[in-house]
């Protein structure tokens, strides 16, 4: 993991600078950017691949309920299946089962903490993140060269230094001006504790026994990617303005994504962390999760630039122009993908409705200001 994998933001800051990296989930757009370059992009470049070593962090952060919060992980189901394979793998009590309940509670209390959703992306390796969170108190300035000591005292202060991993020595400072408050710090220790000792008492062994099944999951994606899913996505991939564009498979992402881009001098790095599908259905769902996290490249600065939106409604502002503009493409473009699509975000897979009477409720669930949907509706006849 050499390139910046471990934040969905649509921030445009350097690399050197990420200190405001942000996230576009699914539900909630938590930083956004505000021109989107003109290059195009060849999405016949774009990536899919796994990686177990961003997935541990949302594995840790899915045993944390946020109920009704944008960023919440957690699922019943998921956990359930969780707890089955450490029986299986005759595996106990992890510390991350030990300190759960704990871990939650200051998880709940301290919002500023949804950043660990977005943090892995700064990092250069998963060895630099856990190192990071877990020596955020570390303070450099005692490591100064001081003009006064004698060859021999200095050598012995180095030898009591900690080896630092990649770029762990950069990700602290950013760490630390991200999360300020010492109880933020204390969080992050025990997360990280928690978060090693269950990767290596039992993800990877877990993701390990998994391996047919998440290559023949990854295939699949693949597979309808060929198909299908890079003509859906490929019209606005090319105008999304980036220079690199990732999609990672994440087991535990369910209804969720996250779209990232990162500044890397005079690149932006788009990566996109959708659900790993097991099934035909979940392999159209997590194609619609790639979908919305691209889509909001080019949505997200028809919200910014409308002075009549309040600054407290920008966020659900931005999810809303989405879900629109990706309605009113798919049902244009690609209509049978249209009304398994509503479904999907309205959660009504298995209703009865029909298709006029989802769309209705699509519309006032997702609702879109009068100003924007006219621009909204010229940009989806745009794309080519």
């Amino acid at each position: 993991m050499r390139t910046r994998l471990f934040l969905s933001a649509h921030t445009r800051i350097p690399e050197r600078l990420v200190l405001a990296l942000g996230t576009a989930a699914i539900a909630c757009a938590m930083v956004v950017a505000s021109d989107v370059p003109t290059h195009t992009f060849d999405p016949k470049q774009i990536q899919i691949s796994l990686n177990p070593d961003l997935d541990i962090v949302y594995h840790t952060l899915a045993h944390l309920a946020l109920p009704g919060d944008p960023s919440n992980l957690y699922s019943k189901d998921y956990i359930e299946q969780i707890q089955q394979a450490k029986k299986d793998l005759e595996v106990g009590q992890t510390k991350l089962d030990q300190l759960q309940s704990a871990l939650e509670t200051n998880y709940r209390k301290l919002p500023g903490l949804r950043f660990l959703n977005l943090a892995p992306f700064m990092a250069d390796d998963y060895a630099s993140f856990k190192q990071a969170l877990a020596m955020i108190d570390f303070n450099f300035r005692n490591e100064a060269e001081d003009s006064r000591e004698t060859y021999e005292e200095r050598k012995a202060r180095e030898a009591l230094a900690p080896l630092l991993f990649g770029n762990t020595r950069r990700l602290i400072p950013l760490f630390k001006n991200r999360f300020p408050d010492p109880a933020e710090h204390e969080f992050l220790k025990q997360f990280a504790e928690s978060m090693d000792d269950e990767r290596d008492r039992f993800y990877k062994h877990y993701r390990e026994a998994r391996t047919e099944v998440d290559q023949a999951s990854q295939e699949r994606f693949e597979r309808f990617w060929k198909s299908e899913g890079a003509s859906i996505v490929g019209p606005w991939a090319s105008r999304s303005g980036v220079n690199v564009f990732n999609i990672y498979l994440c087991p535990v992402m369910k209804r969720n994504g996250h779209g990232v881009p990162v500044n890397q001098e005079q690149r932006v790095l788009f990566h996109v962390v959708a659900p790993l599908p097991e099934t035909k259905a979940e392999t159209q769902q997590a194609l619609f999760v790639v979908l919305h996290e691209t889509t909001h490249r080019l949505t997200d600065r028809f919200v910014d630039s409308a002075a009549t939106i309040p600054e407290n409604r920008r966020a659900a502002s931005r999810e809303n122009a989405v879900f629109y503009a990706n309605h009113l493409f798919l049902k244009i473009r690609y209509p049978q993908h249209h009304e398994a699509y509503l479904r999907f975000f309205l959660s009504l897979s298995e209703s009865k409705l029909s298709v006029g009477a989802v769309e209705q409720e699509f519309l006032k669930n997702y609702p879109v200001e009068a100003s924007l949907q006219g621009a909204l509706s010229e940009l989806v006849k745009s794309l080519h």
